[in-house]
């Protein structure tokens, strides 16, 4: 390891990086772990663009308190420099690891069904969080405007997509208002996933990566732990489903639960498919998957 590739680093935290390795912290910016010199550990990352470091930064100090609260751990923030070349911040590393990571209750791990509840449960007391200096994006929780915008999305991907596929988003997208209108809004992750839970010996020790943070309906998140869940494998995630459900308080026969979960995993894919910024593998595996859903 170059010492002088973290001088940056040292001098914010006034002592030497020890070693340093790649960290799993979302798809978008580059993250380290990194051992200092006293022992402790933290993790930097670092952002194509100011705006996306200023925003991480609001979002983790207004919902630090109130998640501690709840007993949800977040990423403390060590250091941070906005005016540099790449922005960074450098956060305080929580025990454990991301549930992908874990073996026993990751995704097709033994202990994997029985964690799905606890994430549930955690999911739960997030969505509760009231963070009212907190500003956050509210087209997920306007189905009228969120159906608009997902047209727009859709537009982008018209040459991606057979006519068949084309005429069946079309028609999902015009069900939208009808299948959430009327329904609360809630504080959603926006990346509520196993990669985002870190555990230690079974347990939840953090929440992590709060850059697609929103207001939302309630099932967003749901449908996206779901949609995650599912890469590992679709009997994996019908063996979770109903203990993520029941530690959510969600009843699986819940009127029209399943087109609603739907709506928001293809809604979500397109989001995603119009975002210039998505790495190209990322992006073949979401329209692979939204393809499949459209089951045209």
């Amino acid at each position: 390891m170059d010492h002088g590739d973290f001088g940056w680093l040292e001098q914010a935290l006034g002592q030497p990086v020890v070693t340093a390795a790649p960290a799993e912290w979302g798809i978008r910016h580059r993250a380290e772990l990194m051992i200092l010199a006293d022992g402790t550990r933290v993790v930097t990352q670092r952002y194509r663009r100011r705006a996306e470091a200023e925003r991480r930064v609001h979002v983790l100090r207004a919902l630090r308190e109130p998640a501690a609260a709840k007993g949800i751990a977040v990423p403390g923030i060590r250091a941070v420099d906005l005016d540099a070349d790449p922005p960074w911040i450098a956060f305080e590393a929580l025990p454990g690891v991301p549930a992908t990571a874990d073996a026993a209750s990751g995704p097709g791990g033994p202990g994997f069904p029985l964690f799905a509840r606890d994430m549930g449960a955690l999911l739960a007391d997030f969505a509760e969080l009231s963070c009212p200096d907190l500003e956050l994006d509210d087209v997920w929780a306007r189905p009228r405007y969120l159906a608009a915008r997902a047209d727009a999305w859709a537009e982008c991907l018209v040459a991606a997509l057979t006519s068949a596929q084309n005429a069946a988003l079309e028609a999902l997208l015009a069900e939208l208002p009808a299948l959430f209108d009327g329904r609360p809004a809630v504080l959603a992750h926006g990346d509520f996933a196993p990669k985002n839970v870190l555990v230690a010996g079974g347990v939840i020790t953090g929440l992590l990566d709060f850059d697609s943070a929103r207001l939302a309906d309630p099932l967003f998140d749901v449908a996206w732990w779901a949609w995650s869940v599912s890469l590992t494998g679709a009997d994996v995630l019908a063996a979770a489903w109903p203990e993520f459900l029941a530690g959510l308080g969600i009843d699986p026969a819940e009127p029209a639960l399943a087109q609603r979960i739907r709506a928001l995993q293809i809604t979500r894919m397109l989001e995603m498919l119009a975002d210039a910024d998505l790495p190209p593998d990322m992006w073949r595996t979401v329209h692979d998957r939204l393809t499949a859903a459209l089951g045209v």
